[in-house]
């Protein structure tokens, strides 16, 4: 289950990037719990085993959740290296799998995305008991540590898995909405974006003064290699939307430039639907909240809607340094993606940024990759950046230094934007 973020003391928001041992311990299971309920409620809409169609967007489940567990042990239970964190040496001997072949079958940087169809993965029954062996075996590993005094290294792989398979639960939602398969609202984050429906004020435009901005990571704590090297930018004065675009506005655009519609979203009997019936069950759906977040829109559907509007993207500097100065204090608020003063509101959707994504150091040569080296490089150059966070997100995810990236003309993510005045 997903609590409301404003249910949630400021302190947890980050748990994840500063965790001590026997929170991971908590923190894997609570994960995990999540995932076994995602797993469930898709059994309940495709049988045991989970058959969805092929395509670029779409991947089987169980190889995902199969991967997950792959993933965990990799990092951990079968590198005689976990301990030493970013330190770990990249080409090293692991221990045997659990499951016989799946270095070729489950690393996603081997496996050619159309051959997961058909590589004669575990049955479900199978997959539930690997997922189970391989978390068990990684508790038990932790354990093994200070609780209290483990060093950011030694706890490294354990926040890198808690996030990893907190990003397959995510992409099960978005996988789930395109498919039209019916999740539990508790499980799937959609009683978040319900909750801040309440809570909702209209769209304000905030001025930010010039001023310095340090971009990216410092100090402790966990940070993905994308973060790094944390530094010090100059943001020029500048107006920006307090809130992402709301259906309201960009459904206004779409008609008028015949913009082809997010997922999900269709025009009936004179009033705007969203046919994922909310995530609760097939049928006709229900009626779109026009003041909502806009979601399922490419980085191109931003920036055809801002040369409509005579607006523009904000950099993910000046994202950052929206959340920097609006949060009523740093380590608290403006952790919380809907906590932040005076009206910086994010953390409803993914949020395109005008940015490419690309290393902090310029150069991607230069770039000093982590242990997981498929993570960030791969895709420099032909990804944008995303910030913020979506409904369907672990709170742990959001972050306001966290780099999220996709393709710019993919539709399947919860992903909106703001605006900037040029």
């Amino acid at each position: 289950m997903l609590p409301h973020l404003n249910t949630i003391p400021p302190a947890i928001l980050s748990a994840a990037r500063f965790a001590c041992a026997t929170e991971l311990f908590r923190l894997l299971q609570e994960t995990r719990q999540r995932t076994l309920g995602l797993l469930e409620d898709y059994v309940s809409a495709l049988g045991t085993e989970c058959i969805v169609p092929q395509g670029a967007e779409l991947n089987p489940p169980l190889w995902e959740l199969c991967h997950v567990a792959w993933f965990q042990d990799w990092w951990l239970s079968r590198n005689p290296q976990w301990n030493l964190g970013t330190q770990c040496a990249t080409t090293i001997n692991r221990l045997p799998s659990r499951l016989p072949d799946s270095d070729w079958r489950l690393d996603s940087s081997l496996i050619a995305h159309e051959r997961r169809w058909d590589i004669g993965l575990p049955n479900l029954e199978g997959t539930r008991a690997y997922l189970e062996s391989s978390l068990n075996d990684n508790l038990k590993l932790l354990q093994t540590l200070d609780p209290a005094h483990a060093t950011d290294q030694e706890l490294y792989f354990f926040r890198l898995s808690v996030f990893h398979e907190q990003m397959h639960n995510e992409a099960a939602v978005f996988m789930a909405k395109m498919l039209n398969i019916p999740l539990r609202p508790e499980l799937s984050g959609f009683a978040q974006l319900t909750a801040l429906s309440q809570n909702r004020t209209p769209t304000v435009q905030i001025s930010l003064p010039s001023g310095d901005h340090f971009l990216g990571w410092k100090g402790q704590g966990f940070a993905f290699d994308n973060e790094l090297p944390g530094h010090s930018v100059h943001i020029h004065a500048f107006e920006m939307d307090s809130q992402p675009v709301s259906w309201q506005h960009y459904l206004a655009f779409a008609q008028a430039t015949s913009n082809p519609l997010p997922v999900g979203i269709e025009f009936r009997e004179g009033q705007w639907w969203n046919t994922w019936s909310t995530g609760t069950s097939t049928g006709p759906g229900t009626l779109l909240d026009m003041n909502a977040a806009a979601s399922n829109v490419s980085w191109d559907d931003a920036q055809a809607y801002c040369a409509w509007a005579g607006r523009r993207l904000p950099t993910e500097a000046e994202w950052e340094y929206a959340v920097e100065l609006h949060a009523a204090e740093p380590n608290a608020a403006q952790l919380s993606a809907m906590q932040s003063t005076p009206g910086m509101v994010w953390g409803e959707v993914w949020e395109w940024t005008a940015n490419t994504f690309l290393p902090y150091c310029g150069n991607p040569s230069d770039f000093e990759m982590h242990p997981y080296q498929d993570y960030s490089k791969p895709w420099f150059h032909d990804r944008k950046v995303l910030k913020g966070g979506s409904w369907a997100a672990s709170y742990h995810m959001k972050h306001p230094k966290y780099r999220n990236f996709f393709q710019p003309d993919r539709r399947d993510v919860l992903s909106g934007f703001r605006t900037c005045k040029i």
